[in-house]
C-alpha cells in the first residue's frame, strides 16, 4: 500500500528532517508539506492525502481543525497527530477513528516508522508485536488493568479517576507503573490499551 502523505509543521528545521526521513519510508508518496492550518487545509483540498501527519500547535489555528477537514474530505484518511504534550492529548470523539497514534515530538522519528509501517503494511524488522503475551500482562496489578482497560476506551485520567474513585495524581502514577511494565509508551501503549480493550482480554 502506498499512502499520499501531508506533513503540517511550523518549525521549519523539524519539518525538514521529518520529512527528509519520511521520504525514505516504503510505502509513502508524494510527501508535501504546510506550516500553518491554513496552508494544510488548502492541500488536502488539492491532494486528498491519505495520511496526514499533524503538529496541533500552529500559528494560526488548532491544528486538529485540518483533521477535521480531511476527514470531510477523505473520510478514509488516517492522522497522526505530533504533540509535546501526547501522554495527556484527548482525542476529539468524532477523530477518534481518524485519528490513528499521537506521538511525543520527543520521539517522532523511531514512532512514526513503526506507526508508518504499520499503516503500509511494511514491518520493520524487529518491530515489537503489540499483542503482548499473557504473562507480560499478568505483571499488571487489578487496580493497573482497569487503568489500562478505561485507557483503551480513550477516557482522560480526570475520568478515570472519577471512576476508580481515585486521584488524578494516582492514575498518573499507575499509567506509569504499567508503562514501566510493559515496556512501552506513547503510541505503542495506547495502541495496546485499544487492542486489549476490543478483544475485551480481563
Amino acid at each position: 500500500m502506498t499512502l499520499r502523505t501531508l506533513v503540517v509543521e511550523d518549525q521549519l528545521m523539524f519539518q525538514e528532517l521529518l520529512v527528509g526521513m519520511l521520504r525514505t519510508q516504503a510505502g509513502l508518496l508524494d510527501v508535501t508539506t504546510a506550516c500553518t492550518a491554513a496552508e494544510g487545509i488548502a492541500a488536502c483540498a488539492s491532494l486528498r492525502p491519505d495520511l496526514l501527519i499533524l503538529d496541533i500547535g500552529l500559528p494560526d489555528a488548532d491544528g486538529l481543525s485540518v483533521a477535521q477537514a480531511l476527514q470531510i474530505l477523505n473520510p478514509e484518511a488516517k492522522v497522526i497527530v505530533l504533540s509535546s504534550h501526547a501522554s495527556t492529548f484527548l482525542r476529539p470523539p468524532e477523530l477518534r477513528n481518524t485519528i490513528c497514534a499521537v506521538i511525543d515530538k520527543a520521539k517522532a522519528f523511531d514512532e512514526l516508522r513503526h506507526e508508518i509501517a504499520s499503516l503500509t503494511g511494511d514491518e520493520l524488522p524487529g518491530a515489537d508485536q503489540d499483542d503482548l503475551p499473557e504473562e507480560v500482562l499478568n505483571q499488571l496489578t487489578q487496580r493497573e488493568r482497569q487503568v489500562l482497560e478505561r485507557m483503551g476506551r480513550g477516557e482522560s485520567n480526570k475520568a478515570m479517576a472519577s471512576a476508580l474513585e481515585l486521584s488524578v495524581r494516582t492514575v498518573e502514577s499507575h499509567r506509569r507503573n504499567i508503562a514501566t511494565k510493559l515496556g512501552c509508551s506513547g503510541a505503542r501503549l495506547i495502541r495496546i490499551a485499544t487492542l486489549l480493550q476490543q478483544r475485551q482480554n480481563w
